[in-house]
């Protein structure tokens, strides 16, 4: 696929800051470009996202890429509610099972290079689990979440915190009996991405943080992404989360955030827009292992989903109007994202927040958006 390159003020609306922002490489603005008459109206969704906004339904970053050219680059609401810290397009955000896609990318870099295959069972690489997982779950079946596996990092109230290392978390994976026998459900699990993460560190011999980093986030750019675990009181610039408890919400600044294979790390919008970009180029993967990563394999049908909704190899594979995209979403207490990657067309969207239950809204929005204008134009605006 040949990605068009565009001038990076293609079409913009030319003011002072905006010049500035281009040649500072963006860093600290906030705008969004001249509508295209013939395009989706990004005005009118930016008046939509600052409605919610100001109803209090959403608080975070949205960024909307064609191609190299940002036609909007916009916080809304607070990173710190109590010291009245706006949002910004640098502001760090936990992206949730979003990292989901860092694990999946990495084990098919692993794959390209023979290392390892999809068909190869959990035995093979860690030691620890029982028959039923070591001899029988494949590699395939951790990245299509058909492996059986649970999630080891629910929390009940009250309950205790979850493992904050890979060994106690395989560990706690070890112990959990498979839900159903491997490969003959769909069922979303965390456990499965640990357990990935945990192939990955052996087949690399080297800690699943320092493999991403090294071989995701560099090659592709990433300068603010990172798997850790944290309290984002302790991360620089990062947004507090706000969690909806009931009719009220409360500020989850001391909740710790366990960053690992299945998810949790922190980033920014700037950094997932650039992780979108490397999906559309060789950057991390060559074409071949792309297209086979990111190809639907299992019908997920999500109420309120689009009408064309699969899951492949750590990747959501979605359609609307036969305008498909990839990605993924995530969420924890206080904070959400979703990341759409509009391969055939040139389009990325990341959308964070600091407040659960926000993002649909806003990525719907701009589902809708997008696949009408790519559906009308694909069919010659007929």
């Amino acid at each position: 696929m040949t990605i068009r390159r565009r001038s990076l003020l293609a079409g913009m609306l030319l003011t002072p800051g905006i010049v500035a922002a281009a040649q500072s490489g963006l860093a600290g603005t906030v705008f969004t470009a001249r509508a295209d008459p013939s395009g989706p109206d990004w005005d009118g969704f930016d008046q939509y996202v600052d409605g919610l906004a100001g109803a209090g339904n959403f608080s975070g970053v949205v960024l909307v890429y064609d191609n190299d050219r940002p036609v909007l680059r916009k916080g809304y609401g607070s990173a710190d509610r109590s010291k009245g810290i706006p949002n910004t397009p640098e502001t760090l955000f936990c992206i949730c099972s979003m990292g989901k896609m860092f694990t999946a990318v990495a084990i098919c870099q692993l794959v390209q290079q023979g290392r390892l295959s999809f068909d190869d069972k959990v035995g093979k690489y860690l030691t620890g689990f029982p028959s039923a997982i070591a001899d029988t779950v494949t590699i395939a079946e951790l990245l299509t979440h058909t492996s059986g596996m649970g999630d080891v990092l629910a929390r009940t109230p009250g309950g205790p915190t979850p493992p904050t290392t890979l060994d106690g978390l395989l560990a706690a994976v070890a112990e959990t009996p498979l839900s159903f026998p491997p490969g003959t459900s769909f069922s979303y699990s965390n456990s499965g991405f640990i357990v990935l993460g945990g192939v990955v560190r052996a087949v690399a011999n080297q800690p699943y943080e320092d493999y991403v980093q090294q071989r995701v986030f560099e090659p592709a750019g990433l300068e603010q992404t990172k798997v850790a675990v944290y309290k984002a009181t302790d991360i620089p610039n990062m947004a507090l989360g706000y969690a909806r408890v009931g009719e009220s919400t409360q500020d989850t600044a001391d909740a710790l955030q366990i960053g690992n294979p299945s998810g949790g790390a922190y980033s920014t919008a700037d950094d997932m827009i650039r992780f979108g970009r490397a999906m559309m180029t060789d950057q991390l993967l060559d074409r071949q292992m792309i297209s086979t990563m990111l190809t639907g394999r299992q019908k997920v049908s999500r109420p309120g989903g689009p009408p064309y909704d699969m899951y492949g190899y750590g990747f959501e594979d979605q359609a609307i109007d036969n305008i498909h995209f990839v990605g993924h979403n995530g969420g924890n207490p206080g904070y959400e994202g979703q990341l759409d990657i509009y391969r055939d067309h040139g389009w990325t969207v990341a959308v964070l927040t600091n407040q659960d239950r926000a993002v649909a809204p806003v990525i719907r929005k701009s589902e809708s958006l997008l696949t009408g204008h790519l559906a009308t134009a694909s069919s010659g605006g007929r």
